[in-house]
């Protein structure tokens, strides 16, 4: 219980992400400062955990491994993710990036030819029907930004690859490193584009930034660590689901977003999609990835 517990904080913290984000664009911060300062508060936390959680050296192979997965699933994504919640409500950007594990299995088939039998086709097309769905597609897309939705889905394609890279790392390496190692580059990656060009003043936006740093960043990553750690990755990936119907919820809340029932629907089919490719027997097991 302890184990689906910490799955369930980590998919509800890290959902409210998208909800921070928004509320911050409002008072003029852009998402690259917003990005850079995010990790500059996070870093020192994933640090002073591995400094409690010590485990084996990595070698310069894996170092350079998980570097890369920094880059991609960490910098590239969020960054994409991050502008493309400039045009598109928080609850949407949730479902469009939870579309990332039927691209993990295209991903997998056209790298290492894993076969794409039966359950994983009725998966990807549950999946991508909810998206149209929730995109408002088949009505013409009335009141949808594609391009910020365009942004949203590029994050998902390119952690889904980041997830790739890092899976097999992640049977040597403990996940609490994987994370200090790749927030760590994508943290650089982020002050090398930001170069302080502009620093907020107002205390309240530094609040609501070192809120998202710890809330939305730092406690979704540990969680879903020590949650892997009790109960697997893929009892831990199932529990995560509960993430985009969260952000539904917080963005009515907080933002007042609504959602039409079709998007509602939508939303239903991604989450059914990516449960059947999760519900295989013996299914895949994730790694313990950090979250974007």
């Amino acid at each position: 219980m302890v184990g689906y517990g910490l799955a369930a904080a980590s998919a509800i913290t890290f959902s409210a992400k998208g909800i921070f984000a928004k509320i911050l664009y409002g008072y003029g911060i852009d998402p690259i400062t917003l990005l850079a300062l995010r990790f500059i508060i996070a870093m020192p936390f994933f640090w002073l955990t591995l400094w409690f959680y010590p485990s084996g050296k990595v070698d310069l192979r894996d170092m350079a491994v998980l570097v890369i997965s920094g880059l991609l699933g960490l910098y590239g994504a969020a960054l994409t993710d991050f502008y493309g919640l400039l045009y598109i409500d928080a609850s949407l950007e949730r479902v469009i990036l939870y579309t990332y594990p039927a691209i993990v299995v295209i991903w997998t088939y056209l790298f290492f030819k894993e076969k794409l039998g039966r359950r994983k086709l009725i998966s990807i097309g549950l999946t991508y029907v909810g998206l149209a769905f929730a995109l408002k597609i088949f009505s013409g897309g009335k009141g949808i930004n594609f391009f910020g939705a365009g942004l949203v889905l590029f994050s998902a394609i390119i952690y889904s690859l980041s997830y790739i890279i890092t899976e097999v790392l992640s049977r040597r390496v403990s996940g609490v490193k994987i994370s200090a190692y790749t927030t760590t580059a994508a943290g650089f990656a982020f002050i090398g584009t930001w170069h302080g060009k502009y620093v907020p003043t107002d205390p309240h936006v530094w609040g609501l930034i070192f809120v998202l740093a710890v809330f939305s960043t730092y406690i979704p990553v540990l969680t879903l660590a020590l949650g892997i750690k009790r109960i697997g990755a893929s009892r831990a990936a199932l529990v995560s689901f509960i993430g985009p119907v969260s952000t539904a919820i917080l963005a009515y809340v907080f933002l007042n977003e609504t959602m039409e029932l079709i998007q509602i629907i939508g939303m239903g089919l991604v989450i059914i999609g990516v449960l059947v490719i999760y519900s295989e027997k013996n299914g895949k097991k994730g790694g313990e990835k950090a979250a974007i």
